[in-house]
């Protein structure tokens, strides 16, 4: 039952999510509507004959790329185990068949990609076997059918539990995406005490081999995984019995580089019936599409002085001049969100808490040129949220510096945006920088 809500939760959430739509300060059209490296051209926006109002349309599934090198621990399986005396061995006359349980902690590595996954776990396996033993050997040599042994009268009750050292290893392919995985197990296992399932302690053979069928669920937490799962093995060693195991079980394992995991499933919502119309870019297209949308200024817009909240002075006319864009078009959204952001050098409390200090900056300067402190939430993330990981050169430090202003509501974007982006040519003609903008490091 759990199992299944656990299921049921994760397929809800893999399905369920709606993204927010960012545009990067360097991707604001120009006036004349055509960004930097944009191709020109006019597309078809929709018309009123193929085109329902308020139906979701889905830009991109979940995809893996690049390859991930993972730690599994812990891994815990718990399953059935079950074997039976070949008729071909001395087995069969000292036996009955017998079944128990079985319990295996394991821990391991893997690498996986966009189609496969490869486990190699090591661990142990406690195993409790309950049947009949029918006979005792008299030539431990000899494991022939024929060989002497001394019948058992009456029948003795036997229980063994042993615990032995365990070596698995796996193969899946991935299906939806990564989500559900089904390949082939592989496990060894090994024990230098009493021979293995069985209740002879004098033959036999040390250790068992085990192939079969594995199916996997998968899903991300942060940017670790969390997979339950199940297999079915046979034995596939030696002549003496034959075996077979289910097994239940799940992992938690920590990701140790950083490949690409995920792209979230991306949807957007029309809110109306479009009118066939030719737009100018496949850009503006996206953003007539979105209620949500978020502009992107880094440090070389929105500018402070070092280890400050104190905005530079061309670029706090610039948070003016937002101000009254905003105040201006105050019917078209209904609320404003500005994040402050900065790099991942120095201490995390100290940089949220500056981080917050700016965004409050800003929104104080916004509401000095017409909006209402009501209008305007403020939220400092610090380091938490780096666009750029990891940093490598000063130009991703300053991507990583910046001030995220998010409009909920928006009714068309492509006025705002053209505002902003000739907002920007003015005070920022060159964009480049200035003696004043070099100063902030933080």
């Amino acid at each position: 039952m759990k199992l299944s809500k656990v299921l049921i939760t994760a397929c809800l959430t893999q399905f369920c999510l709606l993204p927010q739509l960012v545009l990067a300060q360097e991707d604001i059209p120009s006036p004349t509507g055509t960004a930097d490296g944009e191709n020109r051209g006019s597309v078809n926006l929709g018309s009123e004959e193929n085109e329902d109002a308020g139906q979701p349309v889905r830009i991109r599934r979940n995809i893996i790329s690049g390859t991930g090198i993972i730690f599994t621990v812990p891994t815990l399986d718990v399953g059935y185990l079950a074997t039976t005396p070949k008729a071909n061995n001395i087995f069969s006359k000292l036996e009955t068949p017998s079944t128990g349980y079985l319990f295996e902690p394991k821990l391991g590595v893997g690498v996986f990609s966009q189609k496969i996954a490869l486990d190699l776990l090591v661990g142990g396996q406690i195993s409790s076997l309950t049947g009949k033993r029918t006979g005792k050997i008299k030539d431990s040599n000899n494991e022939s059918p024929d060989a002497p042994f001394d019948a058992l009268n009456p029948e003795q009750p036997y229980t063994l539990q042993k615990t032995s050292g365990l070596v698995e290893g796996s193969a899946r392919i991935r299906f939806q995406s990564g989500t559900l995985q089904a390949g082939l197990t592989a496990t060894t296992v090994f024990s230098d005490g009493p021979r293995l399932y069985s209740s002879v302690a004098e033959i036999g053979l040390p250790y068992n081999a085990f192939v079969g069928p594995q199916f996997i669920f998968e899903q991300r937490i942060k940017e670790n995984i969390f997979r339950v799962g199940s297999s079915v093995q046979f034995t596939v060693t030696g002549n003496q019995r034959s075996a077979f195991n289910f097994k239940v079980g799940a992992s938690y394992s920590f990701l140790l580089n950083s490949p690409f995991l995920t792209q979230t499933e991306k949807r957007v919502v029309k809110n109306k019936t479009t009118v066939q119309k030719q737009i100018i870019t496949t850009r503006e297209q996206n953003i007539i599409e979105n209620e949500n949308v978020s502009f992107i200024f880094d440090s070389q817009t929105i500018n402070f002085k070092f280890n400050k909240s104190e905005l530079s002075e061309r670029s706090r006319a610039f948070v003016s001049g937002l101000g009254q864009i905003f105040s201006a078009q105050r019917s078209d959204w209904q609320k404003l969100t500005v994040e402050g952001h900065t790099d991942s050098k120095g201490n995390p409390e100290y940089n949220k808490r500056l981080s917050q200090q700016r965004a409050d900056a800003v929104k104080q300067v916004l509401v000095e040129n017409g909006l209402t402190s009501d209008d305007i939430e403020t939220i400092g993330y610090g380091k938490e949220r780096l666009r750029v990981n990891p940093e490598r050169t000063e130009v991703d430090f300053a991507r990583n510096r910046r001030v995220e202003i998010k409009v909920q509501g928006l009714k068309d974007a492509r006025f705002l945006q053209r505002s902003i982006s000739r907002l920007e040519s003015q005070i920022f003609p060159s964009k480049k920088l200035n003696e004043e903008n070099k100063g902030d490091s933080q």
